[in-house]
Formats: structure tokens, C-alpha cells, sequence
């Protein structure tokens, strides 16, 4: 099998412009040596919601997930930094955070590629900081997942991002 053969099997077309995907993942990649944590929180899937009239129970939604990630974002920042750096001088991590779920009609969860520690948190005391900082945020289930970020991370959590969108991703929390 020559080249072009290989080619016209795998639909290569080397000059159509590459996807939106494809170019988020490329972006991704060249940083990734800003995001050495990989974490993947589960959520809990139902939410209580009390109103004048009662209380009720409706399920997970994404814009949801994007409240429970901000709220977790500043409990770990006030576990790695303190809650006077972090709140009132902005001392932050680097984040980048991946809803996944959505698009293939999973249980919502969250990715996160996070970044930026200080000098004198070591990889050993990661876990712990999470840990504690999970505890402090509703809907966050008991299941996480910690680990070092290796070189496929970054194109595992956008493996649901749209070819024409990057919805699931939360940008606005980056």
C-alpha cells in the first residue's frame, strides 16, 4: 500500500483547515507543561432545590457544573494559598476545566488540568489539598481521581469537544 492509497482510506486532505477540535487540542498541547495535575471530580447527578413552595429534586445540569467547578476553584486556592492571598490579592492556579458528559449522554463529571503550584507544595501533598477542598463544595461525590498529568491528558479530557465548538469546555474559568 503506497501513500496515497493510505491516504484516501483515512480521508486525508492535507489542505483542509483543521477543526475546531483539532486546533483546541493543538493549542492544549503546546501549554502542557503548565497543567502537571490531572484530576477528575464526579458529581452527584440530582440537586435539591427549596423554593417558597416546597422542595424538589431536578437533574445535573451543565450550567451547574460550571458553579460547582468555580466554587471548588476557590476552595483549593484558599487551600494552597490561604484564604487572605487568595481572596484578596487574587494568588490563583492555573486551571483548565472540562465538563464531560454532556454530548455522550454520561454522568456529568468534571476534568480538570490544573497548574501553577507554589514552590513549596510537593506532588505528595496535592492529594490532600484536593481532598480538603472537595469536602467544602456541595455536589461534589465522594470519587476523585489524582494523578500526574502525562502527555495524553489534555487530548483525553477534549475528546467531547465539537468540531465546530468548544462548548464543554469552561474558558470562562481558565
Amino acid at each position: 500500500m503506497n501513500l496515497d492509497e493510505i491516504r484516501a482510506r483515512t480521508a486525508y486532505e492535507p489542505h483542509a483547515r483543521p477543526t475546531l477540535k483539532a486546533a483546541t487540542r493543538l493549542w492544549l498541547c503546546s501549554r502542557s507543561n503548565e497543567f502537571p495535575i490531572a484530576l477528575t471530580l464526579t458529581l452527584t447527578q440530582t440537586l435539591v432545590v427549596i423554593t417558597n413552595h416546597g422542595t424538589y429534586k431536578r437533574k445535573l445540569e451543565s450550567t451547574d457544573c460550571e458553579k460547582i467547578a468555580k466554587r471548588f476553584i476557590q476552595k483549593l486556592n484558599r487551600q494552597v494559598f490561604g484564604k487572605r492571598a487568595a481572596d484578596k490579592y487574587g494568588h490563583t492556579l492555573k486551571y483548565l476545566t472540562v465538563v464531560e458528559g454532556e454530548r455522550s449522554n454520561k454522568h456529568l463529571h468534571l476534568h480538570l488540568a490544573v497548574g501553577n503550584f507554589p514552590k513549596h507544595i510537593k506532588f505528595n501533598q496535592v492529594r490532600n489539598l484536593i481532598e480538603k477542598a472537595k469536602l467544602n463544595v456541595e455536589h461534589v461525590d465522594f470519587e476523585y481521581e489524582v494523578d500526574i498529568a502525562d502527555s495524553g491528558w489534555l487530548e483525553y479530557i477534549t475528546k467531547e469537544v465539537g468540531t465546530k465548538d468548544t462548548d464543554n469546555v469552561l474558558w470562562s474559568l481558565a
